[in-house]
């Protein structure tokens, strides 16, 4: 499902480990500013937004309660394995979850692994996010040239919520090669926004802590999403994208690895 493919529906799905409400207020924020439907996937390890009731008749309360329709589906098995099928089998290419943050084992996994069987875009809770509507999308850029495949997701979801977007090139100290690359995407990520008619501020930093200024300037742009891709050989590495799952407190806009390498290669 290419990234460049306009979002038609959106499925959400809220783990028991987290609080429900943020999820579910993002869901609906966001259905309703998209006009888009919305549809709730009870796999084995999510909540039962039912609590028991009979469906049809928590439907009709939902409704009532939200002006707004909800599709229910359900679908036994772990968490992200059956919503990541259950996207693919709805060619759905946004999904909203509130989940505990996977942590890497001795052999690697963790949050990387998780999303990659995605073939959509995940706007991602953990159970330290508060919901708030956005007012900018931060997007960290680096030198390499896969980064940039984000660009028009981002810029989606920045027109849908009317958001700003705060390009944020880090490049790798003393690597003038790498700082030109970073400058030059940086340029083109803001250049892409405003012709787009999106409000774009450009930010440059060297850092090896690129996980540190990311969480830094989330936190001080709040209310905002970080917008990430979840693997990348360059400074964005594997382990940063690990960091910025557990730490941030703001919604993450996540392009999965596979659908980003699907597009001609990788980037976070």
């Amino acid at each position: 499902m290419p990234m460049d493919k306009k979002t038609t529906k959106i499925l959400f799905s809220i783990d028991k480990n987290v609080p429900s409400q943020d999820t579910l207020e993002a869901a609906l924020f966001l259905s309703k500013k998209s006009n888009l439907s919305l549809t709730y996937v009870q796999t084995s390890d999510s909540i039962d937004l039912t609590n028991g009731q009979e469906l049809a008749n928590y439907q009709s309360e939902f409704k009532r309660a939200n002006f707004k329709d909800l599709e229910y589906i359900k679908q036994g098995g772990p968490f992200w394995k059956t919503l990541a099928k259950v996207a693919d089998e709805q060619d759905c290419n946004m999904v909203i979850a509130g989940a505990a943050c996977v942590k890497p084992g001795f052999l690697g996994g963790g949050m990387a692994a998780t999303v990659d069987p995605f073939n959509s875009a995940i706007l991602y809770l953990n159970a330290e996010t508060r919901w708030a509507a956005p007012s900018t999308i931060v997007m960290p850029l680096d030198g390499q040239s896969e980064t940039r495949q984000k660009f028009y997701r981002v810029s989606e979801w920045a027109q849908i919520t009317r958001s700003k977007v705060h390009v944020l090139g880090v490049s790798t100290p003393s690597d003038k090669e790498d700082e030109r690359y970073v400058h030059t995407y940086s340029i083109q990520g803001q250049g892409y926004m405003e012709e787009r008619r999106i409000k774009a501020s450009i930010e440059e930093v060297a850092s090896k802590h690129c996980a540190e200024v990311i969480i830094e300037r989330s936190n001080s742009m709040k209310p905002c999403w970080i917008s990430a891709v979840s693997n990348t050989e360059g400074i964005f590495k594997t382990s940063a994208f690990q960091s910025v799952c557990e730490k941030a407190s703001v919604p993450v806009l996540i392009m999965p690895y596979k659908e980003i390498s699907g597009m001609g290669g990788v980037g976070y």
